[in-house]
C-alpha cells in the first residue's frame, strides 16, 4: 500500500467512478497452529499500531500540530525498522500506517470544526488494548490464487522477520512462510482489490473486497428513475423506518420491534453472565452471545437498507431524503429504558448501506438536519428551523398540532395522523421537495414490513398506529 498523492488520488476516483464495492466476511475456521500464527500477526499490527499513535501523540503534545498532509508516508519512512513493522509483511505494515494516519486526518478536521463552530472537541486517538488484536490489509496484486482439486486458494506471503522468528515454531509447514485461505465461491478474484484479516471476540475474519463494475440494474418493473419521485425516510425505535413517498401512493413503516428484542435479550444475557463478577470480566460464552447479536443486527440493516431500495426501483423514485441529526446519541436524555434501546440501534450503519445501494443503482441520496420535523405540523405548514441556528422569533414559534397518543399526531383541525409518517413528510418539506400530492390518507394508513416472519403481533384497533399495522409483508430475503 504505497502513499499516494492529492492528485493520484483524484484520477483513482475518475477511474472508479462507475464502479462498486462489494465486500464478502468469511469466517475462518482454522486449525489450532493456523490461529496461533494468524493472530501472532494481527497482534504485531496491534502494537505496531500502539507504537504510531503513542509517536504521533508525544509530537502533537509537543508541537501541538503534526504534518497531517504527509503523515502516512512519514510513518512508513521513519519506522521501517521498528521490530513489529519488520515482523508484518510490507504492504500490511504499510496499511497499519495508512489507518494511524487516517485517525489523525479525522482528529485534524473535527478539531478544526471546534474552532469553527464550537462543537465538541475531540480526544487526540487513544491506544489499543496491550496484546490485543488489529486488523492487517493486503492488497489484491500481493495474494496469489492457486487452484488445488478444483478449489480456489490464496496464498499471501508473511514478513522475512516473521519467517525466521517461527522458522522452529512450525516445524513441518510452511506457516512461517505463507498464509493460505480457501477463496469463497462467491467471490470474484479478477476483481480483487485488497484482503482484510480482522479479530472479532476471539474469532479471525477476511474480508474480500472486490471492485466491480455498476451496471445500475433495474427493478422488473421499471426501467428508468425520475429524480422528482422523492421518498422521505424517518427513523426510530419501534418503526424502525418511516417512508413517505411525495407521488401520493402508499408508504411504509419497516417494523423495528424484533430489533428492539433482540438487543433486550443481548442485555439479559449479558447481566446475567456478569452476575457478581468483575466489571473488565470476558468469556467465551460473552465473546459467543455478543457475535450472533451483531451477525442479527448487521443482518437486519443489510434486509431494512434493500428493502427499501427495492422500493424505489419498483415504483421509479430517483432520490431519497434521509433525516438525520448529527451527534444523534450524544448526551441522549430519553429515560433508562429508551436510551439502552436507541443507543444500541446503529443507525449509522443503515445510513451508510443505503447511500453504497444508492450509488450502486443510480439513486440520489441526501442527507437533511431533521430537527423540529416530529413537533411540527406538516399539514399546517409549520416553519421548520435547525436546532441551534434558530433566531429569536423562531424561539417562540409554538406548533400547530400535537401528539396525542403513542404514535398519533392531531392537527389544527382535529385530523389524526400517524407521527412517524407526519416526520418522514416534513424531512421532504424541510429540503424542499414538491409534497402537494401527499394527502391525508397517505399518513395514516401504511404498510408494514416485517423484515424477519414471526409471530404476528397484536394490533390496536381504532388507532392511526392500528391502520399503519394494517399490512403485513413477510420478507426473508428481498429480490435483488
Amino acid at each position: 500500500m504505497s502513499f499516494k498523492s492529492k492528485e493520484q488520488k483524484e484520477l483513482d476516483k475518475e477511474k472508479n467512478k462507475n464502479t462498486y464495492v462489494s465486500t464478502v466476511v468469511q469466517h475462518l475456521k482454522l486449525s489450532n497452529l493456523g490461529y496461533a500464527v494468524i493472530s501472532d500477526i494481527l497482534e504485531h499490527a496491534n502494537s505496531l499500531y500502539n507504537t504510531l499513535t503513542y509517536n504521533l501523540r508525544q509530537g502533537f503534545f509537543v508541537y501541538n500540530t503534526l504534518n497531517f498532509q504527509s503523515i502516512a508516508y512519514d510513518l512508513q519512512t521513519d519506522f521501517k525498522e521498528n521490530y513489529h513493522y519488520k515482523m508484518l509483511q510490507s504492504q500490511a505494515a504499510q496499511s497499519v500506517c495508512h489507518k494511524v494516519a487516517e485517525n489523525f486526518k479525522s482528529f485534524k478536521q473535527l478539531l478544526d470544526k471546534h474552532y469553527v463552530d464550537g462543537s465538541k472537541k475531540p480526544n487526540l486517538p487513544g491506544y489499543r488494548i496491550s496484546g490485543g488484536m488489529f486488523e492487517v490489509t493486503y492488497p489484491g496484486q500481493t495474494i496469489k490464487i492457486e487452484v488445488e482439486h478444483g478449489i480456489r486458494f490464496a496464498i499471501i506471503s508473511t514478513g522475512i522477520q516473521f519467517r525466521k522468528q517461527r522458522k522452529e515454531d512450525v516445524v513441518g509447514t510452511k506457516l512461517n512462510e505463507y498464509i493460505k485461505l480457501r477463496v469463497p465461491d462467491s467471490v470474484d478474484t479478477t476483481t480483487l482489490v485488497e484482503l482484510t484479516i480482522t479479530s472479532k471476540h476471539r474469532q479471525i475474519y477476511a474480508h474480500w473486497v472486490c471492485r466491480k463494475k455498476n451496471v445500475h440494474v433495474r427493478s422488473k418493473f421499471v426501467t428508468t428513475l425520475d429524480k422528482s419521485n422523492v421518498l422521505g425516510i424517518d427513523i426510530g425505535l419501534n418503526n424502525f423506518v418511516t417512508c413517505i413517498p411525495n407521488t401520493g401512493e402508499q408508504g411504509f413503516i419497516i417494523n423495528g420491534r424484533p430489533l428492539k428484542a433482540i438487543n433486550q435479550f443481548y442485555n439479559k444475557t449479558v447481566s446475567k453472565l456478569k452476575k457478581g463478577k468483575d466489571v473488565n470480566f470476558w468469556s467465551g460464552s460473552l465473546a459467543s452471545s455478543t457475535q450472533t447479536r451483531n451477525n442479527q443486527v448487521r443482518d437486519f440493516i443489510k434486509k431494512s437498507a434493500r428493502t427499501i431500495i427495492n422500493k424505489c426501483l419498483e415504483s421509479g423514485i430517483g432520490k431519497i431524503i434521509f433525516g438525520w441529526n448529527e451527534g444523534i446519541k450524544n448526551e441522549i436524555d430519553n429515560g433508562r429504558v429508551n436510551n439502552q434501546n436507541f443507543v444500541q440501534v446503529p443507525f449509522t450503519a443503515l445510513r451508510d448501506t443505503l447511500k453504497y445501494l444508492c450509488e450502486r443503482y443510480g439513486i440520489d441520496f441526501i442527507v437533511v438536519e431533521e430537527s423540529y420535523t416530529s413537533k411540527m405540523s406538516f399539514f399546517d405548514g409549520d416553519e421548520l428551523p435547525v436546532f441551534g441556528k434558530e433566531t429569536e422569533a423562531q424561539k417562540k414559534l409554538k406548533p400547530s398540532g400535537r401528539r396525542t397518543r403513542r404514535g398519533e399526531y392531531k392537527t389544527a383541525t382535529g385530523i389524526v395522523i400517524n407521527a412517524d409518517a407526519q416526520g418522514a413528510s416534513n424531512i421532504l418539506r424541510k429540503a424542499k421537495i414538491d409534497t402537494s400530492k401527499i394527502t391525508y390518507k397517505v399518513c395514516q394508513v401504511l404498510k408494514t414490513i416485517n423484515i424477519w416472519i414471526g409471530k404476528k403481533l397484536p394490533s390496536r384497533k381504532g388507532t392511526v398506529a392500528s391502520l399503519s399495522s394494517s399490512t403485513a409483508i413477510g420478507l426473508t430475503e428481498p429480490s435483488q
